[in-house]
């Protein structure tokens, strides 16, 4: 069975309409979205919800006249307080599935998926958790907060809750469903795993995946693991766009900025094992 993995479009229309031709050009019946689907620009709580309704919900009836089903999930830079609605237009698609914190079986393949990340240095803090020892990012903006239907709730010390209220990763993983076959089972988890480059920053020396996902993904030893999050990482110097846990074979393909004409996305075989990365 072949995939269509794509991340990190941030509402970009184009990038949208660009993966579906490409699913139907290579004869691809399943398109995976790794995460921050919706638009970040401008005002998130007005324009995000409307972009579900609007664009997605028909770019969704677009993909069932085409057969191609649909695994998404929403990222840190989509909105908690959109999550009801996304679920429930996801929800209308027999053809569309939320994968967040589920397990979708296609053919024999089981496909899991994990949205939430570690902090990150800015205001919005949707979907954020933390580790054991993990040593927070140097924060950009002096806001803090998790969203709300109108605004955000605000962090006043966000270092203090940071340490104190934040779930750990460890724990989001051990929630997950349990794979049948770990052998044919794909992970998709928005965070990367550390220690890989799949992760690594432009402006700083520094690879910011996540151990715990790391020493989970050693662990289970599925077939492979699909990332996003840091859309620069396979482009920087010490960065890759795909590498190895034992026998997992773990992808990062990153993303273009916003606005771009070209869109990163990998081809992937899960039988035979083919990938490769197109820009």
């Amino acid at each position: 069975m072949k995939i269509l993995y794509v991340t990190d479009l941030h509402g970009d229309k184009n990038k949208y309409r660009k993966s579906l031709e490409i699913a139907m050009k290579q004869e691809i019946r399943v398109i995976v979205n790794g995460g921050d689907m919706l638009p970040k620009l401008g005002e998130r709580h007005t324009e995000q919800p409307l972009f579900i309704k609007g664009f997605l919900s028909n770019y969704f009836s677009i993909l069932q006249e085409h057969n191609i089903t649909y695994l998404n999930m929403l990222g840190n830079d989509d909105l908690l307080s959109v999550d009801n609605l996304f679920e429930q237009t996801c929800g209308g698609f027999a053809n569309v599935h939320n994968i967040a914190g589920k397990k979708i079986c296609i053919d024999e393949y089981e496909f899991i998926g994990m949205n939430q990340i570690l902090d990150h240095p800015f205001g919005c803090k949707d979907r954020v958790v933390t580790e054991t020892d993990y040593i927070p990012q140097r924060q950009l903006s002096f806001f803090a907060g998790i969203s709300n239907e109108y605004g955000y709730d605000r962090i006043f010390d966000w270092l203090e809750y940071s340490k104190t209220e934040l779930p750990l990763m460890c724990g989001i993983l051990k929630e997950l469903p349990e794979p049948e076959s770990p052998k044919k089972t794909v992970y998709v988890m928005h965070m990367p795993p550390a220690g890989l480059h799949l992760g690594q920053l432009l402006y700083q020396d520094l690879d910011i995946g996540s151990v715990d996902i790391y020493e989970f993904l050693k662990a289970k030893q599925p077939l492979l693991s699909l990332h996003g999050h840091i859309h620069e990482s396979p482009d920087t110097e010490k960065g890759s766009w795909m590498n190895q846990i034992g026998t997992t074979t773990c992808i990062q393909p990153g993303q273009t900025e916003f606005g771009d004409s070209s869109m990163v996305y990998a081809e992937i075989d899960l039988k035979s094992g083919a990938m490769h990365e197109e820009l």
